[in-house]
């Protein structure tokens, strides 16, 4: 009995001896793993690396607020450069409806005032136009005094040129003949006249060659005037016998 009482207390002995070898091992490497960490991360390197950590957030923070506080007066530029030019195009749109509007009025006046001076300048039936005058060919042969009665009964005179472009015209319509126009001389010599009063020292002329001359080769007075196609101006004695032109305002 009193042995197994000693062998009891020898385990229990043994058994707290072990226990405080285990503590001892366990306090041992939980101060080597503490100053192994301390070793490792000094409070200087966390420092700096907590300081830096907060110096990067705040510079995220203040760029996230400057483009945030940016960002609308952007907008603010951009909405009031389009209105702008929103503006300009609306103005631009407005003036070419405008000049449109006008130029179709001006083009209706133009041809309603076409329309009237067709009517106003409008030719008798086998006449024919040249600008604002009516022009008539008379193909029977009569002597200048009877072509010029001719063309007064038809509320005419024998034709008056006195521009190049209607010499053009008038020639255009002849038949390889001769025609009276409206020129002839008075009593006096190389006082040419035109029968409505032009003057005609200050028109245009379209003599032919040599003429005029004066005289026929019988010794005739040749006191009026005749065209021809391609030849011009040719005086010939008022008694000869042509055709002729009547000229009247359309």
């Amino acid at each position: 009995m009193e042995l197994d009482n000693i062998y009891s207390n020898l385990n229990y002995d043994q058994l707290k001896q072990d226990r405080k070898q285990q503590n001892l091992k366990s306090g041992h490497g939980g101060v080597q793993s503490t100053e192994s960490v301390q070793g490792k991360w000094s409070p200087l390197v966390i420092y700096i690396l907590l300081s830096l950590s907060i110096l990067l957030s705040l510079g995220m923070l203040i760029t996230a607020v400057i483009l945030f506080t940016q960002r609308p007066t952007d907008m603010k530029s951009f909405e009031t450069d389009f209105k702008m030019d929103l503006a300009q195009l609306q103005h631009n749109v407005t003036q070419l409806s405008t000049d449109m509007k006008i130029l179709e009025t001006d083009l209706k006046m133009d041809l309603v005032q076409l329309q009237r001076n067709e009517l106003l300048w409008k030719c008798p039936e086998h006449w024919r136009r040249f600008q604002q005058n009516c022009y008539y060919f008379l193909s029977e042969s009569k002597n200048w005094t009877e072509a010029q009665r001719s063309c007064a009964l038809l509320d005419a005179n024998l034709v008056v040129i006195n521009k190049p472009e209607e010499q053009a015209f008038v020639e255009k319509w002849l038949a390889n003949n001769g025609y009276w126009i409206g020129l002839r001389q008075t009593v006096s010599e190389g006082d040419w006249r035109w029968v409505d009063g032009t003057d005609y020292t200050s028109s245009v002329k379209f003599w032919g060659s040599d003429q005029p001359n004066d005289k026929d080769h019988q010794g005739v007075d040749e006191d009026c005037v005749v065209t021809h196609e391609n030849a011009g101006w040719h005086d010939w004695p008022c008694y000869s016998l042509h055709y002729s032109i009547c000229e009247k305002s359309a």
